[in-house]
């Protein structure tokens, strides 16, 4: 057999074991629900912070909290949308919740514009969900109350409507997940005649391809926009960057993804590959401290440039081991992603 032959050969075998099936049949029935605990405590999460929010705002507008506490809850609130990030699919995408919850990136300052027609309102108006909800998507979510907050604009009475929707939607994506014939019961009941799920593998491929899809985010997205080019950054591209919080804001989208790893698949994936992943996962988390200021700074210093740059192919890597050994343990690979659509 010449080189050329056995190098073909060589490079085929890889491939059909990259697609092979698990070693082990994989229960996607135990698997599902475990996956559901997971996304039930995330999404409940984030209901959780967002009602904190909306009541935290009522305080602060009053004079009743200092602007500390509600600094701390708005973050509470962005970083338990962080995770959820990843899962752009049944409620989120029926709903368009990405884009009003986090309307980002913005190109063109919609929310800045959205914002002016909001606080032209009179104040009764800008204190009442309904009307933020009748509003702009790009008005009603974490971007528009981060600029209220970091700017020079009034922020009373319009964080109190803001945030109140938010709670609302929050409270709603939650309902439409876990509530009676939510997502979760559409998931648990795949089979020929679903109209989403027609096994349950399929949803197993769905929730593995929005992890995919979340690490995609960070690198191309929350790194890879300020990063811009070696000759020209762009650090007000960073998420949240008045607020400073793109950094945790990734921290958080990473922990989620590890909680998915790590209490939804492990029944499922041998624990040395999970090991593994959680291992890699966190040698990323520790690339992302060591860049040591928001990354809207640090794509400015070519010292702290290359820290983002190294986070960035950390995260590619890790995107890598998602795929070599956790796909194949489940026996699926990546389907369609919400990023393919960018």
């Amino acid at each position: 057999m010449t080189k050329s032959r056995r190098t073909t050969l060589a490079a085929l075998l890889i491939g059909l074991a990259s697609t092979a099936a698990p070693a082990q049949p994989v229960d996607h029935d135990a698997l599902r629900e475990d996956v559901l605990l997971v996304l039930e405590r995330q999404f409940g999460g984030f209901r959780a912070a967002t009602a904190a929010l909306s009541a935290a705002s009522e305080r602060y507008c009053a004079g009743d909290a200092p602007r500390a506490e509600y600094e701390a809850a708005f973050r509470d609130a962005w970083l338990a949308w962080a995770p959820l990030d990843s899962y752009q699919f049944g409620p989120i995408e029926q709903s368009g919740a990405a884009l009003t919850l986090n309307f980002w990136p913005d190109k063109k300052n919609f929310v800045g514009r959205a914002l002016r027609e909001l606080l032209a309102q009179p104040e009764a108006a800008q204190r009442d969900p309904a009307t933020v909800a009748a509003g702009s998507a790009a008005g009603q979510g974490l971007p528009a109350i981060e600029m209220l907050l970091f700017t020079d604009a009034p922020e009373c009475p319009a964080v109190i409507g803001i945030s109140g929707n938010l709670s609302a939607l929050a409270g709603g994506l939650y309902e439409d997940w876990f509530g009676e014939m939510g997502w979760a019961e559409i998931a648990r009941q795949a089979g020929p005649d679903n109209p989403v799920y027609l096994s349950a593998e399929e949803f197993t491929k769905t929730v593995y391809t929005a992890l995919d899809f979340g690490l995609t985010r960070i690198a191309d997205a929350r790194l890879g926009r300020p990063l811009g080019s070696y000759e020209r950054s762009f650090p007000t591209r960073a998420e949240a960057w008045r607020s400073g919080l793109t950094n945790q804001i990734i921290a958080a989208q990473l922990g989620g993804i590890a909680d998915m790893v790590r209490d939804g698949f492990a029944g499922a994936v041998p624990a040395d590959e999970i090991d593994e992943l959680l291992e890699v996962m966190g040698q990323t988390r520790e690339r992302l401290a060591a860049i040591g200021v928001p990354v809207a700074e640090a794509v400015e210093d070519p010292m702290t440039r290359i820290r983002v740059e190294g986070l960035q192919t950390q995260v590619h890597y890790l995107q890598t081991k998602l795929a070599q050994d956790i796909g194949p343990a489940l026996g699926v690979e990546t389907g369609f992603s919400a990023a393919d659509g960018d």
